[in-house]
C-alpha cells in the first residue's frame, strides 16, 4: 500500500513538475518573441509576465519536495559529525526530521488559510483566474516535503530506492 500510494504521488508530482517549467518556458520564450522580434501590432501578453512569476511558485514548492526527496538540500551537519555514536547519531536525526514535518505542517495550514483567502482575488490582467490556484502550490509543496519526510522516518534513510525500485 505505502510503495504504491509513494509511487503514485511522485508519478503526479513528476507531470505537474514538468508540465509547469515546459508552460513556464514556452510562456517566457513566446512573451521575449513578441516584445523584440515582431512589428508593433503585435505585443507581449498583458497576463504573461505576471503568470509565468505565478506558475513558478508550483515549480518550487514542488522541486523543493523533489530536493528533499534527493536529499540535495544545503545542510550544516558540523554537529552531526561530531556525535560519534550511531545510535545518538540516528535518534538526533529522527528528532531533526520530526522538527521539520512539524515545520512543514505550520507551512501547510498556513498556505491553505491564505490560498482561501484569495479565492475571490484574480489576477490583474485575467479576471476569471483565481489567485487561490497559484497560492495552492504553498500548502500541496509542503504537503509532499511532509510526505518525504514521513516515509524516511517509517523506512530509513534509503526510502527512495525502496519505494521507486531504483527509478527517479
Amino acid at each position: 500500500m505505502g510503495k504504491k500510494l509513494y509511487t503514485a504521488l511522485n508519478d503526479i508530482r513528476n507531470v505537474i513538475v514538468v508540465a509547469v517549467v515546459v508552460f513556464t518556458v514556452t510562456l517566457c520564450l513566446v512573451q521575449i518573441v513578441l516584445r523584440y522580434f515582431t512589428f508593433l501590432s503585435a505585443r507581449p501578453f498583458s497576463w504573461g509576465d505576471e503568470v509565468v512569476r505565478l506558475t513558478s511558485l508550483w515549480a518550487i514548492f514542488l522541486g523543493m519536495s523533489i530536493g528533499v526527496r534527493e536529499n540535495s538540500h544545503f545542510a550544516v551537519d558540523f554537529f552531526v559529525n561530531k556525535i560519534r555514536d550511531p545510535r545518538e547519531k540516528h535518534a538526533y536525526k529522527v528528532v531533526l526530521d520530526a522538527v521539520v514535518i512539524l515545520l512543514f505542517s505550520v507551512v501547510a495550514y498556513q498556505g491553505i488559510r491564505y490560498a482561501m483567502q484569495n479565492v475571490h482575488s484574480t489576477l490583474q490582467n485575467v479576471d476569471t483566474l483565481s489567485m487561490a490556484w497559484f497560492y495552492a502550490a504553498i500548502p500541496v509543496g509542503a504537503c509532499y516535503c511532509i510526505m518525504e519526510y514521513v516515509y524516511r522516518l517509517v523506512y530509513g534513510p534509503e526510502y527512495k530506492t525502496r519505494m521507486l525500485g531504483g527509478k527517479k
